[in-house]
């Protein structure tokens, strides 16, 4: 791998892994379309996935230490675990459990559906997905959402591991659907993700060293994707406090229906 293919790569992963449009999808299609690959090495997420996680370890920092402290401090204090911390905390944790399991059971299987065809029929869904999310809800904080919120949440979390279905856009969606206000609900659906890239970046580490990768790629995949990916982050709450997030859906569904007619005729 090139330098300029890393960078390009991370810029394509910062753009989209925090915007409801699927960054996996979008690393596919321009592996595609740029004729780099016919399917995309997995070592290509891990490192732009390092990079966003370190976005939104940034991007989101007071939220991460409320969590964080508030855990902690509820571990030893009963008056913590009344807290926003502490509830934020244990529900990202739960969230997570189910988002593993799916992750790894289907791993294999997900694998597979790297491909244009199957990308395009994702982001098509996650469109239609988009396009009837509710605004905002009532819910605007941790104390307000339930065991079962955490976990529906963590469920559209794991399902989003198909290539083409957005995880920001499905876990975001889904919370707003269980009534969490539209600052909540990113606020929640990123903690999560955090676990998430931190598991695949452990999980990765091996595959990676495998690989044999030179450092300068990797590396212009991580400071591409962060850079780009924390623009990308402070952009979309600012779209979600404007109802705007459907807005997404006819570009997802442009370029479904394009990428969809190139495979055919190709």
């Amino acid at each position: 791998m090139t330098l300029m293919q890393a960078i390009i790569l991370g810029i394509v992963q910062g753009l989209t892994e925090f915007l409801p449009v699927s960054s996996s999808g979008h690393l596919v299609l321009a592996s595609y379309y740029l004729g780099w690959w016919e399917k995309l090495p997995l070592y290509v997420d891990i490192a732009t996935n390092t990079g966003t996680f370190l976005a939104v370890l940034i991007a989101m920092r007071k939220d991460v230490w409320q969590a964080l402290s508030g855990f902690f401090s509820g571990l030893t204090s009963t008056s913590a675990r009344q807290q926003e911390g502490w509830r934020m905390a244990l529900l990202v944790i739960l969230g997570s459990i189910p988002t593993t399991l799916i992750g790894l059971g289907l791993k294999t299987v997900f694998e597979e559906l790297n491909q244009p065809l199957y990308v395009s029929l994702a982001l098509m869904l996650t469109g239609l997905i988009l396009w009837f999310t509710p605004k905002s809800g009532l819910k605007r904080n941790a104390l307000s959402l339930s065991w079962l919120d955490a976990t529906i949440g963590g469920i559209a979390q794991g399902l989003a591991v198909v290539p083409g279905i957005s995880r920001s856009g499905s876990t975001i969606s889904t919370m707003l659907w269980r009534g969490a206000s539209s600052d909540l609900a990113p606020r929640f659906s990123f903690l999560m993700y955090l676990i998430v890239s931190l598991g695949v970046a452990i999980l990765g580490i091996r595959e990676v060293q495998e690989e044999g990768l030179e450092v300068a790629p990797l590396l212009g995949m991580i400071v591409a994707s962060f850079i780009t990916g924390y623009i990308a982050l402070l952009w979309l709450f600012s779209v979600l406090r404007k109802g705007q997030f459907r807005w997404f859906a006819p570009y997802l569904w442009v370029v479904a229906i394009i990428t969809l007619i190139k495979v055919a005729i190709s």
